[in-house]
């Protein structure tokens, strides 16, 4: 399955997920476990998106690592020539990939790149 197949079911993941972190903090608590939840953490524009969704909704901050960003990846594809945009949109949901980066962005308290480059050319 490729990921630009899983933006449709983001929100339902977001329902589950937020159904196990209450149910598992609930369970512990009751059982007189100490439990505290201080981040929640996204990994690429979906996962991004998805801990931007479920942080807000239980209070807590959001971090994200990231890595090329969608609005990039689209300038480098349209700038090669080898794809129109509706190609590239078909291809790779790049829209929608730009419009969940830009949510996780906004909620992020902090973004963790990879590399020197991310961080000078992309994420500034």
């Amino acid at each position: 399955l490729r990921k630009e197949q899983l933006w449709p079911y983001i929100r339902e993941f977001c329902d589950n997920a937020l159904t196990h972190v209450v149910t598992t903090m609930a369970r512990l608590a009751a059982a007189g476990e100490a439990c505290e939840l201080y981040d929640i953490h996204g990994h690429y524009a979906d996962a991004g998106e998805a801990a931007a969704l479920i942080s807000y909704t239980l209070g807590v901050d959001m971090v994200l690592t990231g890595h090329s960003l969608g609005r990039n990846k689209l300038d480098h594809l349209l700038k090669s020539g080898n794809m129109s945009r509706a190609e590239i949109e078909a291809s790779y949901a790049i829209g929608r990939r730009i419009e969940g980066e830009e949510r996780a962005l906004d909620a992020a308290l902090l973004v963790f790149t990879s590399t020197q480059q991310e961080v000078k050319d992309q994420w500034g």
